[in-house]
């Protein structure tokens, strides 16, 4: 697997996403992801974030496909590497494989994994829900996709974990052109 356009199912790039760390629910334009960030500020309750064991895949159905979990692993010298826990079977069908168990540096879509790596590396140092919205190259085309980043703590208060839902839109976006690298 390699970042080459026209890899049926593979992502190959995204373009600068929006991010948003101060929003409220009616910021999300996906319900899926709404019911989510609504479920998650419940389980929190007056707790900093929830705990996983907080959280109930029954209670999180309509965005279960499209959530994704890595566990945070501090290194000795001050960074962080990723392990993803679970990868939602939509996003597995999109990209065509399953990174669940593995670390995010063995990820095979390396401007992707970049991408990631930023990501997760911000919401490891200052933890805060955050809502992205972005386009992603696939199958030759543009998509318009929502995602939304949020902590968990198995303590309530030092994140270890975090997780994304990402959505993306059934139709290819108006967006024209291949990815510029």
């Amino acid at each position: 697997m390699t970042d080459q356009p026209g890899q049926p199912g593979r992502s190959t790039f995204s373009t600068a996403s929006s991010l948003r760390r101060d929003f409220t629910t009616a910021d999300c334009r996906e319900p899926a992801i709404g019911h989510l960030y609504d479920y998650w500020q419940r389980q929190r309750g007056t707790h900093r974030f929830p705990a996983r064991n907080d959280l109930d895949p029954i209670d999180m159905k309509p965005a279960l496909g499209g959530i994704t979990i890595f566990e945070i692993h501090p290194k000795a010298d001050g960074g962080f590497r990723f392990r993803y826990r679970l990868k939602g079977s939509a996003i597995v069908a999109r990209d065509g494989f399953d990174m669940t168990g593995r670390f995010l540096d063995e990820l095979p879509l390396m401007q992707y994994r970049t991408l990631l790596l930023g990501r997760l590396e911000t919401l490891a140092r200052d933890p805060v829900p955050t809502l992205v919205h972005n386009k992603q190259y696939y199958d030759e085309r543009w998509y318009d996709y929502e995602a939304i980043w949020l902590p968990l703590a198995s303590d309530h208060e030092h994140v270890d974990m975090l997780m994304a839902c990402q959505i993306f839109a059934r139709t290819p976006s108006s967006h024209i052109g291949p990815p510029v690298v």
